[in-house]
C-alpha cells in the first residue's frame, strides 16, 4: 500500500519536491501528515504527482496545511462552493492578471498560508508551466546592508492595483466591486516578514499588490521595490513546474511568488484551487 514508505524528491533548485508513494485518497496518519507539513515548510512547493482526486478529496488533502478558507476571488466557485475555486481558460476565457509576479492576497490582514491547485485538463502540447520563486533564497542573497535598511520598513498593500481583478470585478456588477473595496482597505505589511512555521526571514513585497513602502521619498520607494520586485525573475531562486492531469501542487503562499505562464492560449486548461490559512497577521 501507497504512503508506508512517503518518498520526499527535492527539485534541486532553490525551492520545490515531489513527493512519491503516497495517495491522498487514503487514510494518512499522524505521522504522514507530519512528514507532508515538514517537506512544505523545507521545500515551499510540493508536487503530487499521479494523484486522482475529486474536488472534497482535494479539500481534504489541503486540509492537512492547515484549515480551508473561503475564497473570493475573480475565479468562479466550483458548483458554489465557497473553498474551492475552478480556474478555467480557453480562446472564450483568456488568462489574466496571473502571468505576473505575486503571492495572493497580501492586501489582506491575515494573507493565506497556502494553496493547492490540481491539475484536472491540460493542453496536450506541456504549455502553461508555473514557475514558483522563494522569497527566504531572495531575502538570504542581500547584502547585510540593504537587509539592515529593510527591517522594520513597512510597505503598504492593496486589492484594485491589479486592473484585470478589477475588471473582472466590474464586470459582475459595480456593487460587488465597491463592496469587495470597501471590506478590502489598503494596508501596510512588513517589509520583511518572519516565517511563523520555519523562522525564516522574508521578502514580503510584490508588483501585483505592493504599491509603495510607508516613510519614504515617492522616488526613493519606487526605485527600492523596483529592485526587490526583480529578484522572483532571478533564475537561482526559482523552480518551473510543467504540469501533467492529476498532479496536486501545493505551496506556501507566505515563503513563495508565482506567476503563470501564458504561452497555452488559446488551448483548455482546467485547474482546480483550495486555499488555506494558519500563518496569522504578518510580522
Amino acid at each position: 500500500m501507497k504512503n508506508s514508505k512517503i518518498e520526499v524528491h527535492t527539485s534541486g533548485a532553490a525551492l520545490g519536491a515531489e513527493v512519491h508513494n503516497i495517495n491522498l485518497k487514503d487514510h494518512l496518519s499522524d505521522e504522514a501528515k507530519e512528514t507532508l507539513r515538514q517537506a512544505l515548510d523545507d521545500h515551499e512547493v510540493i508536487f503530487f504527482p499521479d494523484q486522482n482526486l475529486d474536488p472534497n478529496q482535494q479539500k481534504e488533502a489541503t486540509r492537512i496545511f492547515g484549515p480551508l478558507l473561503p475564497s473570493y476571488t475573480f475565479f468562479d466557485h466550483l458548483d458554489d462552493d465557497p473553498e474551492i475555486e475552478l480556474v478555467i481558460n480557453d480562446k472564450d476565457k483568456p488568462p489574466t492578471g496571473t502571468a505576473r509576479w505575486h503571492a495572493d492576497l497580501t492586501w489582506a490582514k491575515e494573507p493565506p498560508g497556502g494553496t493547492s491547485l490540481y491539475a484536472r485538463k491540460l493542453p496536450g502540447d506541456g504549455t502553461g508551466n508555473t514557475i514558483w520563486a522563494s522569497m527566504s533564497a531572495a531575502y538570504d542573497a542581500l547584502s547585510d546592508r540593504m537587509k539592515s535598511y529593510l527591517e522594520g520598513l513597512e510597505a503598504v498593500h492593496s486589492w484594485d492595483l491589479l486592473l484585470d481583478g478589477r475588471t473582472k470585478f466590474l464586470a459582475r456588477s459595480g456593487e460587488a466591486f465597491l463592496n469587495h473595496k470597501s471590506k478590502n482597505p489598503p494596508i501596510p505589511q512588513p517589509v520583511i516578514r518572519t516565517h511563523p512555521r520555519t523562522g525564516k526571514k522574508i521578502l514580503n513585497v510584490n508588483p501585483t499588490f505592493t504599491n509603495h513602502i510607508v516613510g519614504l521619498p515617492r522616488l526613493e520607494s519606487q526605485g527600492i521595490l523596483e529592485f526587490l520586485f526583480c529578484l522572483p525573475a532571478r533564475p537561482e531562486n526559482q523552480v518551473r513546474h510543467k504540469w501533467h492531469e492529476g498532479t496536486l501542487a501545493v505551496w506556501d503562499n507566505t515563503a513563495t511568488q508565482h506567476t503563470a505562464v501564458d504561452d497555452f492560449y488559446p488551448q483548455y486548461r482546467e485547474l482546480t484551487r483550495v486555499t488555506f490559512g494558519g500563518h496569522g497577521v504578518p510580522v
